[in-house]
């Protein structure tokens, strides 16, 4: 008899993206790879979650930016970043890793809070409310 497999999403990263059973032991999802946080990301690797996929929806507006991402897992998520008194979300950008400049408004929008088709991001999440948004991240190949 198989035993069950039980796994938090924290557990799952903080193990390589690895299935963790109940004894312990863990099994390599295949293909995957770990990704880690931007530089500058502070958060614990257990209070930290990734969504990295194409960016299907998109708001910006005063206080908050709003995606939603059909991550590269087959699954939604949702995702928001908070900036207050601001529709200016950019100090929660980078845009491959690096700081998000004014030039990079070109890259991810067709223009003001419309985004492009088919711009893929990685959603940084931590417990503590704090997230981050990597644009232009490339796919991983299987």
């Amino acid at each position: 008899m198989r035993k069950a497999l039980s796994f938090s999403l924290s557990a799952c990263f903080a193990c390589g993206l690895g299935l963790v059973s109940a004894n312990g032991d863990t099994q390599r999802v295949t293909g995957q790879t770990r990704q880690r946080p931007p530089e500058g990301f502070t958060c614990a690797l257990n209070d930290i979650t990734v969504y990295t996929g194409v960016v299907t929806r998109y708001r910006r507006e005063r206080g908050q930016t709003t995606l939603r991402i059909s991550t590269d897992w087959d699954t939604t998520e949702n995702v928001t970043v908070t900036h207050a008194d601001t529709d200016d979300p950019s100090a929660s950008f980078r845009y491959a890793g690096k700081p998000f400049t004014t030039p990079d408004w070109t890259r991810i929008e067709k223009s003001k809070g419309v985004l492009l088709d088919g711009v893929r991001a990685s959603a940084w999440v931590c417990t503590n409310g704090k997230v981050l948004i990597d644009w232009g991240v490339p796919k991983e190949r299987d």
